[in-house]
C-alpha cells in the first residue's frame, strides 16, 4: 500500500538517500528554497514539493509518516555566537519540527531526527545540543501524549554529510565513529511501521550516554579533552 510520508529538510544528505530508498511511496518534500527542491527532486513522479514557509500558510493536512530531518547548527563558543544565530538553531531544531507534527499530523509515524548531542553534549556545542535536546524531551512527551502514534527519535553521532563540511577537523578526530548518511537512512527505512522508541547511532554512543548517566562528570572531563 503507498504511504504517504512528509519529510523535512529534503535537500540535505540523509534525506536524498531516504527519498532514493522510498520510490513506490507518495512523499511531500519540504526545504527552505523551493527551486533546490525542483532543481534535485523535480523528475521524480512520485514527490510533491513544499516550501517550509507552507507549514505557516496553508491548511494543514495529514500524512502516514513525518520525518522531522531538518538541523542547524554552529559550532562555536558561546560568546561567539550572535542573538540571532542562536534563535535560529533553536527555530530549525526545536520549533519548527513541532510546527511540521502539528501541519502534517502524522498517523502512523513521527520520526524526529535529533543527535546524539542532545544526550552527550560538549564544548561548542551549547545551542546545538540544547536544541536537540529539547526536541528529545518534546518527543518523550508526545509518546505519552499520543499512544496511538509511533514515535521514534534518531539520535546520531557525526555523520559524513555536508553538515559538517567547514567542521572537517571535528571529522578527522572522531575518526572510525564518524558515520554516512546511507547507513542512517537504512535504519530509519528499517524502522518505518516499528514500534521503535530510538535509533542511537553508532552503536559506541548509546553506551556512552549511558554511562553519561551514571558517571556526568567523569565523561564531561573526557568530553573536554577529546574536543
Amino acid at each position: 500500500m503507498t504511504r504517504t510520508i512528509a519529510i523535512t529538510g529534503a535537500t540535505g544528505d540523509i534525506a536524498a538517500a531516504l527519498i532514493q530508498a522510498l520510490p513506490n511511496d507518495h512523499l511531500i518534500l519540504l526545504s527552505r528554497n523551493i527551486e533546490s527542491l525542483k532543481e534535485k527532486y523535480g523528475h521524480l513522479t512520485n514527490v510533491e514539493l513544499l516550501e517550509n514557509r507552507a507549514v505557516h500558510n496553508a491548511q494543514p493536512i495529514s500524512v502516514d509518516i513525518l520525518i522531522n530531518n531538518a538541523g542547524f547548527g554552529l559550532f562555536k563558543e558561546l560568546s561567539a555566537l550572535t542573538d540571532q544565530e542562536i534563535e535560529d538553531q533553536f527555530e530549525i531544531n526545536s520549533i519548527f519540527p513541532i510546527q511540521c507534527i502539528r501541519f502534517f499530523n502524522p498517523k502512523v509515524q513521527l520520526i524526529n531526527i535529533a543527535s546524539i548531542a542532545g544526550k552527550i553534549p560538549s564544548a561548542k556545542s551549547t545551542i546545538y545540543a540544547a536544541s536537540k535536546a529539547a526536541l528529545i524531551a518534546f518527543s518523550d512527551a508526545y509518546r505519552m501524549e499520543r499512544p496511538d502514534l509511533i514515535v521514534t527519535t534518531v539520535n546520531s553521532g557525526p555523520v559524513k554529510t555536508k553538515f559538517h563540511a567547514d567542521n572537517q577537523a571535528y571529522l578527522k578526530k572522531v575518526g572510525s565513529n564518524a558515520i554516512t548518511s546511507d547507513k542512517v537512512a537504512a535504519k530509519i527505512i528499517s524502522a518505518l511501521g516499528k514500534n521503535k522508541r530510538e535509533i542511537n547511532l553508532p552503536w559506541q554512543m548509546t553506551v556512552i550516554a549511558k554511562l553519561r548517566a551514571i558517571a556526568p562528570t567523569l565523561l564531561d572531563y573526557l568530553a573536554v579533552r577529546f574536543f
